[in-house]
């Protein structure tokens, strides 16, 4: 076994696990109401495989498929039951068992994860943070982490649709790397992440739409523990204005119950792998004392945009209906940034994308009250009113504290939004706790 100086994987595999590398594995799990979905690799010679499952309740694998193609779907399945599956080659390596459960889902299943499933078990068993992106060629591409608690969260999964979402296949890993952001720029893909909750900023760039990464730069250390305060993120929208590239980071944790914000950016002509390139404003503290702020940890996941009078703010996630902003100096990024207002906002208790369009409109897509399951479209001319567009999903009459589409990612392409969901549904462990990453369609003018 040799060293290795590359982001991807194809797949990741813990080095204790070695034997694995040439194993079946199973790399995708889309289950709908009758049927599942599987995508599966081997980096084995073997040119025989078979697809064993059985519902979980049976002691027996009675059901066998011979695989001819990569994917496959198993159909005519019972509805609203969970099935256990692997593949086999014929030199007798298996791959993990792989949990799925079938039943409505709203929307497009890209992928999976049973709350019991343990494929992913060294990062985590819910699947977060998508982060949509579309190439120059039409390609879209879109990943996926996997979290946790008490993990260290440090995996991202991308997939790939040549037919404009109707269908998805399997690309690669990263690892490391959690609440990744892909992006283009000058021609060339990139990711900006962390290296795991609360870790290392980090970025690396693909030439080759996202097959293989560069190895990461690392922009800023943070911690190694869930236990000590770091760096803190999402996969918000990065703003290119003023000549720049502007993105939004935390400092803090959960445990400790604070957080300071901050703002990066980066002149668009330099270099984004050079760690010096870019400039940090330095971390403002949640200063309780702001007129409207409240006894709580601080803000988090910042919506970076230009505001109507020029100015770049930094529109975060604060609480029920507020959201906390600071402005960033565009003349001198390194400067630390000003408390503006604590801002009345419809969807300020969880993570939102806010993007200007070319009909003069900011929109934002998150969720409205009472929790994470309505995913709504607002609209603002001054991002001060915000006005009601539509309810993309709204599933009130289901428990909030086990239904949830939430953390979206966002393309606005004329009049059509397309939208990927963190999606908690038919048995998810709880809303936060979340089991797909599901695809949505809607139109501003419908």
């Amino acid at each position: 076994m040799r060293g290795y100086n590359k982001w991807n994987y194809r797949p990741y595999i813990p080095l204790d696990r070695n034997d694995s590398f040439v194993s079946p594995y199973i790399c995708r799990v889309a289950p709908s109401e009758t049927s599942v979905l599987i995508e599966w690799l081997d980096n084995s010679e073997s040119e025989t495989h078979t697809l064993y499952y059985k519902e979980r309740t049976e002691e027996k694998y009675e059901n066998s498929l011979e695989l001819t193609d990569k994917k496959i779907v198993i159909s005519g399945l019972k509805p609203d039951t969970e099935y256990e599956l692997y593949i086999e080659n014929k030199d007798g390596y298996k791959s993990d068992v792989r949990i799925a459960k079938t039943g409505f889902v709203p929307g497009q299943v890209i992928n999976y994860l049973h709350p019991e499933d343990t494929c992913y078990s060294f990062s985590g068993k819910c699947l977060c943070s998508p982060s949509l992106v579309r190439l120059p060629s039409g390609k879209l591409l879109l990943s996926m982490d996997v979290f946790g608690h008490s993990t260290p969260q440090n995996l991202s999964i991308i997939y790939e649709s040549d037919d404009n979402g109707e269908t998805w296949s399997y690309l690669t890993e990263l690892f490391p790397c959690f609440w990744g952001k892909l992006f283009m720029h000058n021609g060339s893909l990139y990711s900006i992440a962390a290296s795991c909750e609360y870790g290392d900023l980090l970025i690396g760039r693909s030439d080759d739409e996202g097959k293989t990464w560069t190895m990461p730069t690392v922009i800023h250390r943070g911690s190694a523990s869930t236990n000590e305060n770091g760096l803190h993120k999402a996969p918000c929208v990065i703003l290119n204005a003023k000549g720049r590239l502007w993105l939004a980071v935390d400092y803090g944790s959960w445990k400790h119950k604070q957080f300071s914000n901050a703002v990066y950016s980066i002149d668009v002509n330099d270099d984004l792998l050079v760690a010096e390139n870019w400039c940090c404003t330095g971390f403002l503290p949640h200063n309780k004392e702001n007129p409207g702020a409240l006894d709580i940890p601080g803000a988090i996941e910042g919506a970076l945009i230009e505001n109507p009078q020029g100015e770049v703010i930094n529109f975060l996630r604060y609480a029920e209906n507020k959201a906390w902003i600071i402005k960033a100096d565009s003349e001198n990024p390194e400067k630390m940034p000003e408390f503006v207002e604590v801002a009345d906002f419809p969807m300020g208790h969880t993570k939102f994308d806010i993007i200007k369009h070319e009909d003069g409109y900011y929109y934002s897509i998150g969720n409205r009250l009472p929790l994470r399951n309505i995913l709504s479209v607002y609209k603002s001319k001054d991002l001060k009113e915000w006005i009601l567009v539509k309810d993309v999903l709204n599933y009130e009459e289901m428990d909030k504290q086990y239904v949830g589409f939430q953390y979206p990612s966002v393309l606005l392409e004329g009049d059509e939004m397309i939208i990927a969901s963190r999606t908690a549904f038919n048995g998810a462990h709880t809303f936060h706790d979340n089991n797909y990453i599901t695809l949505h369609r809607t139109k501003l003018s419908d």
